[in-house]
């Protein structure tokens, strides 16, 4: 229980009893809430406010993780060694703490922005009633010993509409199809069945729900068989007929941007089968 590093020995001189910190911030039960913030198809947050000190978010993004981050008022040093902890609510008749895992300030108001794993168990002791707490030494504050807790009020009140919200998440994140691309044979204009529809329908499902996406570049290209003339047309029939594609889908043509290089861009540098597979394409990528 004592065998993080010799910075927190000051700190923690008992993990049992939270009111031998110098420091605690943590919401009295009558101002304790926990607030669904955000609700959409690609960010669901919920949050919490710790009075003087500032805000715990569990949220989580389409085709992401579930994150927790710690907001604060205070401009904490960089690389502070924290430990995050859960410690049992005061109304419990007995005091017991599991760890949950040990993290590093960020040296910004952002304090520390947990990811995956850590973040699911801090919920999940949450869920059971229990208090997720940081516990760190503020160097610049005479060394004071620091805990910031998690209260359980209202949690439960707010989970089920949280859990609402990530059912209905979009299945991806931006950055993993904002460049989507469909392929062709060799001298084909017309894509691979197998996978226009596929590609396509990603973009087409993913403009639904976030409107902050202004436009689509179609950039078509060719491998290096034939001559750098025809391969330019070659690039442009494809591109257009992509163009057409999309258009015939719903999507207006002032949002779209039409380019074609032929053989100028490749993908992949090799001659082989496979590379020059790769490099006859159509590439779409969506603009914010």
């Amino acid at each position: 229980m004592m065998k993080n590093s010799i910075g927190l020995i000051l700190l923690l001189v008992a993990w049992h009893s939270v009111a031998s910190m110098d420091r605690i911030y943590m919401a009295a039960m009558e101002q304790s809430r926990w607030l669904l913030t955000v609700d959409s198809p690609l960010r669901c947050e919920i949050q919490h406010n710790i009075p003087r000190f500032g805000t715990v978010s569990f949220y989580q993004e389409s085709g992401r993780d579930l994150k927790l981050k710690v907001d604060t008022l205070h401009r904490y040093k960089k690389d502070l060694k924290i430990s995050f902890r859960s410690v049992t609510a005061n109304w419990k008749g007995i005091q017991a703490e599991t760890n949950i895992g040990a993290l590093l300030s960020s040296g910004t108001n952002t304090l520390v922005d947990v990811a995956a794993e850590t973040a699911r168990n801090a919920y999940f002791e949450l869920q059971q009633g229990y208090q997720p707490s940081l516990f760190f030494t503020d160097e610049e504050d005479g060394f004071n010993a620091v805990a910031v807790i998690l209260s359980t009020v209202y949690f439960r009140e707010v989970e089920p509409d949280f859990g609402a919200c990530l059912t209905r998440l979009h299945p991806y994140h931006f950055d993993d199809i904002k460049t989507t691309s469909v392929h062709f044979d060799f001298d084909e204009e017309f894509p691979r069945e197998d996978e226009e529809d596929r590609a396509m329908q990603k973009i087409l499902d993913y403009l639904k729900v976030d409107d902050s996406v202004t436009g689509l570049v179609i950039s078509g290209h060719t491998d290096f068989k034939g001559s750098v003339c025809y391969n330019e047309t070659l690039s442009a029939r494809r591109a257009w007929y992509v163009y057409d594609y999309l258009v015939q889908s719903g999507i207006e043509p002032r949002r779209l941007q039409v380019k074609f290089y032929g053989e100028s861009r490749p993908l992949k540098k090799g001659t082989d089968d496979r590379s020059r597979a790769a490099n006859r394409r159509v590439s779409v990528t969506m603009v914010k």
